[in-house]
């Protein structure tokens, strides 16, 4: 992740680098004599944890009291990078789609909810749930029948 301030309070600035420290890890390897040597500046924490992954969305989640239109841009970014690398690790996961998806919609409409939708069904195509919700947000958001079917 960049190195950027999160927005938010001060308090959620340092709980959101603390958070995104435990799940980032960094590896080297060299080549020594033949045989693999592995330097690992890794954190305390397991990479791979899903507990501190939700732990991190969630506190994105909420930073300023809960994002909206009228949220730093800062933090909307901040919480749209830890989305994307968490649904990148972990992309069976169509409750965080959804909830990806409306976030978008409250941020930035339609369109962009409509993208994460797409881009979840692309990497889940058989969840029957996940269809189930974008085909009902396809007909709450949509004025046109054509365009639903």
């Amino acid at each position: 992740m960049a190195d950027y301030t999160f927005g938010g309070t001060d308090e959620e600035n340092a709980e959101l680098k603390k958070l995104n420290t435990e799940v980032v890890s960094f590896r080297r390897r060299s080549v020594q004599s033949g045989s693999v040597v592995s330097n690992s500046i890794s954190q305390l924490e397991d990479p791979d944890s899903f507990e501190n992954w939700e732990k991190l969305v969630r506190a994105a989640e909420s930073l300023e009291g809960g994002l909206n239109r009228n949220s730093s841009p800062q933090s909307i970014v901040a919480t749209r990078d830890i989305y994307d690398r968490f649904l990148a690790k972990f992309p069976l996961l169509f409750g965080y789609w959804k909830k990806y998806a409306d976030l978008e919609f409250s941020i930035a409409g339609t369109e962009a909810a409509e993208l994460v939708y797409e881009r979840g069904v692309a990497s889940i195509t058989n969840s029957v749930d996940l269809w189930t919700n974008y085909c009902s947000f396809k007909v709450e958001t949509s004025h046109d029948s054509d365009v639903i079917r």
